[in-house]
This record gives C-alpha cells, structure tokens and sequence, in this order.
C-alpha cells in the first residue's frame, strides 16, 4: 500500500498488477537485497497474490472491466467523438453504478487513527439489482476511534483493513519489528476489532491470516469479518479454540447469495469470479492474436489461483512460517507457478518474472499495464499523467524511434501514428478511441 503518512517503502496496484519498492537490484538478485526491500517486497506481492486467489481481488478486476464497457458504449453512442470527462461510473445504471458504489463503501475508509475503542453495525440502505430489480440491504462496520489530538471519529472496516492486516501480519512474523512502524490505520484496526468481539485472538497471528483470508473471500469483507467472530465468540469459541483449519473449513462449506443467480456453495460461487474475470480479459484483448500471450498468462495465474485456494488455503500461513524469501521453500515455489506482476523499483528498473510453464516477456506484461490505465483517463478531470512514462523514457518509439514527449505523458492517446504507437495508445486505438477527443 502506498504509506502515505511516513516513508513511502512500497506499493500495489491491485488489478493493474505493478508491484513498486524502494531499493535497488534485478528480481533474479532478490538474495543480495537488503532485509528492508525484501520485507517490502513481500508485502506488496502479498496483495498480488490476494489479487488472483480471494474474490475481492477478481471482483475489482471484474468491476474495472465493466467500467470500461460503459465508456465504450458511451463512446460509440457519441455521434461528435467529443467525451467530457470525468465519465461518472455512479451514473452509469446496467448495474455498473451499483456495483462501483458497493465497492468504494464496502472499501472502508482510511483516516489515521491512534485508538479504536468501539464498532457497531449500521444500515446504509438497499443496492438494486437491474437483473430482476431485487434489492440488496448495504451494511457497514463503523469503528469509533480516537486520533493523536484525542477527537472522536468514525472510520468504516473493509476491504482495504483484511488486505493490509493480512499483509502486514505475514511480513511481521517473517521479518519481525520491535513495534508497530507504520500508521495505526489501516494496518491494525482489524486486529483490535477481533479483540473486542474475543479477546486476545489478535495474539494469535495464524488464526488471524486465516480470518483475512475468509473476510476477502465475500462481497463485504469488514462485516463478513465482524459476523463471522461474533457467531463463533456466540456458541463459545475463545482465542484458543478457534483456529485456522476450523475456519478454512466452515470457508469451504460457506453458502453465497449472489444477487439473482441465489445461493450457491462457495466453490461455485468463487468459479463465477473467476470466470467473470476471464471474461473481462477476453473483451480487453478482442481475440487479437499478437495478445494470445496475455491471454494465456492472465488465464494461468487466476486458475492457478482457484487451485491453490481449493487445494491449499493454508498456503499463506505456510507463507509465514518460512522465513527470508531468499531461502522460503514455499515462496521460492509460489514465485515459479504465480511469477510477478510487473516490478519497479527506485532507480525506476522495470522487471518481470514469467509464471512456469507461461510464456511471456517483459513487454507483453507492459501491454497489460498500459491496458488498465485507459479508465484512468475517463474517470479524471481531463488531467491524466501516463505512468508509463518511466518505462518508455530511454528508448526509442515505434519505427519512426520517437522520443518520449509531453504528449506522451499528458495525451498518450495522441500517439496514433499508423505504425508509430505507444502502449498505451494501441490500446486506445484497439478500443474503438480513435477519433475521441477528450475535453473536460
């Protein structure tokens, strides 16, 4: 996650695979780096792996996905090519807005606190399902917490709570710190709101793992989260009999309501994310052959994904128990069937290990980084920065060897010379964008 309340030591991007640390030193180097990038590097592809293996991270990609359909269907609707942006996902109906608002709430918020003291439960209303007009009942866990100056305030639990409690937990118990460095919030919450509903369970780091784990494994993990201990602190379970393989398997038998398809058994329901993802990739690539790579690669890691996830949920708590990842046997394993998404670091390298058995290179994944930034541009103000510009600063682009200009970083979808495209402007170009002009 990006820290911004102190040093920035790293980020993820989720859906957009790009992994980012501080330091130096190619992937294949990872043995000679510093205790400090290794132990941020393995947070940040904690969230990669949460990424293609929880139904949280398949259905951001999923919710990205049919943002974009939207804007393509805006834009083919326009009759002057002229879109005003921002292109408003929240009025966007065809359950695109209703989807995008459960995730930002569900999301939970991320205010710097010092003491969260109490939680309880709060209606926010009804979601609407176009399909058959159903509504879906909104709720939320508000924590009450104090900050630094001692004021009240309230933030929501969510997702990002479960990602960030999982990640940091797992790169503490692999690479232990004295006391907690980072902000309060988002990485801590969590942990002290499993305290309140059974006391003690955060001292308990691996039944802790597997409780993220099931929380992102629904549509509303803070109140999945907070529903789960209650039911179980209900019929009697303390920090020490409830543990991970007992949650793993009540996961396993877990029963989903998913809006008009009803209620399926977990397993169903997981294969639905999965292939809702694979059917946004589809519609991206529009069976261009140059991508079959990407296509195969994407289809890979989320499958391999659901495997691990049906076969292996204890892998993250394995994870932890293996220490360095210069010699965890079970990370080595994890980096040779997942590989990497796309790694920057701060001389700005751009690196890139390839799944076993995948075929893809470097600038294949580029492709898949330049593809999840065209909704960027649609949903700002007009004033869209490419990042891509670190990438393609030092070499020459396209047969008539280019160099990277202002238009490159503020308008990249003005490069469309025939056979003198960007990345990202190829993508534009397949997209249907051509001839859109952007204003705001």
């Amino acid at each position: 996650m990006l820290d911004r309340y102190n040093v920035t030591m790293g980020f993820y991007e989720p859906a957009i695979f790009h992994l980012h640390t501080r330091g130096e030193g190619k992937l294949r180097n990872m043995d000679y780096w510093c205790t400090e990038q290794k132990s941020t590097f393995l947070h940040e592809y904690i969230h990669f792996l949460q990424d293609i293996t929880t139904i949280q991270g398949l259905n951001n990609f999923f919710i990205r996905g049919e943002y974009i359909r939207y804007v393509t269907q805006k834009v083919k609707q326009s009759s002057t090519k002229e879109i005003s942006v921002p292109l408003n996902p929240f009025e966007a109906g065809h359950n695109v807005d209703q989807n995008w608002m459960a995730h930002c709430i569900t999301m939970g918020t991320t205010t710097p606190v010092e003491t969260a003291v109490a939680y309880s439960k709060k209606h926010l209303g009804y979601l609407v399902d176009y399909n058959d007009d159903k509504r879906i009942p909104l709720n939320v866990i508000n924590i009450e917490c104090k900050t630094w100056e001692q004021k009240k305030i309230e933030v929501t639990l969510g997702t990002i709570h479960m990602m960030e409690g999982m990640a940091k937990l797992i790169q503490e118990l692999v690479y232990p710190t004295p006391k907690r460095q980072s902000p309060y919030n988002p990485y801590y919450i969590a942990h002290d709101v499993a305290n309140m509903i059974i006391p003690g369970l955060s001292a308990e780091p691996y039944t802790m793992i597997a409780l993220f784990d099931l929380a992102l494994q629904s549509s509303n993990p803070g109140w999945a989260f907070v529903d789960y201990l209650e039911k179980k602190a209900a019929i009697g379970y303390n920090s020490k009999s409830l543990t991970a393989d007992i949650i793993y398997t009540d996961l396993k038998n877990y029963v989903m309501n998913i809006s008009s398809l009803g209620h399926l058994p977990f397993q169903d329901a997981y294969q639905l994310f999965v292939n809702g993802a694979e059917d946004v990739m589809t519609e991206y690539l529009g069976g261009v052959w140059v991508w079959k790579n990407i296509d195969r690669w994407f289809k890979t890691i989320i499958r391999r994904g659901r495997d691990l996830r049906f076969n292996n949920p204890i892998l993250f708590q394995l994870l932890a128990k293996e220490g360095d990842i210069a010699t965890n046997k079970i990370f080595i394993q994890v980096l040779k069937e997942f590989g990497t998404p796309v790694v920057t670091n701060s001389i700005h390298n751009f690196d890139f290990i390839s799944p076993q058995n995948v075929y893809v290179v470097m600038r294949e994944l580029i492709n898949v980084y330049a593809m999840m930034q065209i909704h960027q541009v649609f949903l700002s103000n007009g004033k869209f920065t490419c990042p891509l510009k670190k990438y393609c600063q030092n070499k020459l682009c396209g047969i008539n060897k280019h160099w990277v200009n202002k238009t490159c970083v503020k308008q990249p979808w003005m490069r469309m010379q025939k056979w003198n495209r960007c990345y990202f402007s190829t993508w534009w170009y397949f997209k249907g964008f051509k001839d859109v002009r952007i204003i705001n």
